[in-house]
């Protein structure tokens, strides 16, 4: 019944999945390649079953090719619980059935340890029910221990035969523990990544966010004080904000700042640093820049932005932006030199917009 349902649902299935789970990943990327492994070793187990006199096992090994295809299906229609369903399923029956007619020796008890270990990867799953199953593959491998060493009983084979099954047996669950392990790991190392980019960037520019960029800039202030020399820091604020909104529509502003996040980072230098500071403002960093060359890579910038034009729900549009600028030469802090260019930035805005201004202008 159960391969009557798994062989018909999996012919159902398309043959790629539109969506892959992103919690379930490593079980999908695991499973994957698990299902490769069962594939071929129970296939291999068939003409040797043949061979070893043992036909019951050999037909049972048929089944257990199909039910390994159908878990592959199932894994790639994102079906990811009912694939481990499969999987576990045959691995721990094919384990005690082979252990049942070939003994304790032939090593198929291996496949309940590398199911525990699988077990725990379906992260849909609660731990209650993974104790559970646990608990049930253990008792099952103590009872099979006891039955198989019990003077009456007499193994289907022996001798070398039962060795060359044992290290077989210990290869296919290496190489099982393996692919666990690797995949485990590099999914975990992916979702760390993608944790630490969700941590540091603003989800609708793709900037680096303000934690981020205080971060960056702490570094440079490090480094300034080994080599002496400047940096500058600028906040960048888009001109008249509100007006996009009101006369485009709402999501006419999210467009704007998209544009302009993708504009400056195509304008500057490819070691500059560009943050999402807050609503329409953006914080730039120029690493190794005195004041003089950095204002003329400001100005190439706010006339770029001013002479590009834009398209918007079927209206064409520009966009100005007014930038305050300070230097880092060590008088100040970070914090400080930062307050000085948006007090910078705020004196562009009252003589007019579209504009630098620097805190040496102020100052004069």
């Amino acid at each position: 019944m159960l391969l009557a349902w798994a062989s018909g649902l999996a012919l159902r299935l398309p043959f790629k999945s539109a969506v892959i789970e992103r919690n379930n990943y490593r079980l999908f990327i695991a499973l994957k390649y698990l299902c490769y492994l069962g594939i071929i070793a129970h296939l291999l187990f068939i003409p040797l079953f043949l061979q070893l006199g043992v036909p019951e096992l050999a037909i049972i090994n048929v089944f257990s090719v199909l039910l390994w295809v159908a878990s592959y299906f199932f894994n790639r229609a994102a079906l990811h619980s009912e694939a481990f369903a499969l999987a576990a399923t045959e691995a721990v029956a094919h384990a005690i059935l082979a252990t049942y007619f070939l003994g304790w020796d032939a090593g198929f008890y291996f496949y309940f340890f590398s199911t525990v270990l699988y077990i725990f990867l379906n992260h849909n799953q609660s731990f209650r029910i993974i104790l559970i199953q646990s608990s049930l593959i253990l008792l099952t491998c103590i009872g099979l221990h006891i039955y198989t060493h019990q003077p009456e009983f007499e193994s289907a084979i022996s001798g070398n035969f039962l060795d060359a099954l044992y290290f077989m047996n210990l290869f296919v669950n290496f190489t099982a523990f393996g692919i666990q392990g690797y995949f485990f790991r590099k999914a975990s190392t992916e979702n760390d990544k993608k944790l630490e980019l969700l941590a540091t960037t603003d989800p609708l520019t793709g900037l680096f966010n303000r934690r981020k960029m205080l971060e960056l800039a702490e570094s440079e202030v490090v480094r300034f004080q080994r080599s002496k020399k400047p940096f500058l820091m600028a906040i960048a604020d888009i001109d008249h904000f509100k007006q996009f909104n009101d006369n485009y529509g709402h999501d006419c502003g999210d467009y704007v700042l998209k544009r302009m996040s993708a504009l400056i980072k195509e304008t500057l230098r490819q070691q500059d640093v560009v943050s999402r500071w807050g609503g329409e403002e953006f914080l730039i960093m120029l690493p190794d820049t005195d004041l003089e060359g950095g204002i003329q890579a400001f100005e190439k910038l706010r006339e770029m932005i001013a002479n590009t034009q834009h398209e918007y729900a079927g209206k064409i549009f520009s966009i100005t932006i007014t930038l305050g600028v300070s230097q880092f030469d060590g008088g100040l802090n970070i914090n400080d030199t930062i307050k000085l260019a948006d007090e910078a930035l705020y004196k562009g805005k009252r003589e007019g917009r579209n504009r630098i201004v620097t805190v040496q202008s102020i100052q004069k």
